[in-house]
């Protein structure tokens, strides 16, 4: 009697099994086959599009650009400029930027914005410095990303 119940124990853990086995197979075939390659045109955005960065003791902030798409066998020049008209932060007062360029190396996904602090004049006020991106023959700045606000705090 006790090796009846064993046989029959067997039997039905093997069909489970075999029940869990057919059902995983057959579920399988039903996610759709989810390709995320983005295939847009090329994009760059900033990488974070806010911060608050302590400047009175000169140091200097890299703001992060991200590209939108593949890898170019080719560097890939950014341009940017400031945004005057909502910014409160004055270059040459309480920063100085480069060319108003940036470079995204061959092979790569992120380029950097060297924003230098003059830091005898970053004062309580604490000026707020906005950076926008500028579309250009070979990618486009991405909309709702395109701007850096940054403030330059003692």
């Amino acid at each position: 009697m006790f090796y009846k119940k064993s046989n029959t124990m067997r039997y039905k853990i093997l069909i489970q099994a075999f029940v869990f086995g057919l059902t995983a197979i057959m579920l399988s075939g039903c996610f759709p086959d989810n390709d995320m390659t983005y295939d847009g045109p090329l994009q760059v955005e900033f990488k974070p599009t806010s911060d608050t960065q302590s400047m009175s003791d000169g140091v200097s902030y890299s703001a992060h650009i991200q590209l939108i798409g593949p890898h170019q066998n080719e560097a890939i020049t950014v341009y940017y400029e400031v945004d005057t008209e909502n910014s409160t932060a004055v270059e040459g007062e309480h920063f100085e930027l480069g060319d108003l360029t940036s470079v995204i190396p061959a092979n790569s996904s992120f380029g950097s914005i060297e924003i230098n602090a003059i830091k005898e004049n970053i004062d309580d006020s604490q000026p707020v410095l906005y950076l926008r991106l500028i579309d250009s023959d070979q990618l486009r700045a991405a909309r709702n990303y395109d701007t850096l606000e940054l403030t330059l705090r003692p």
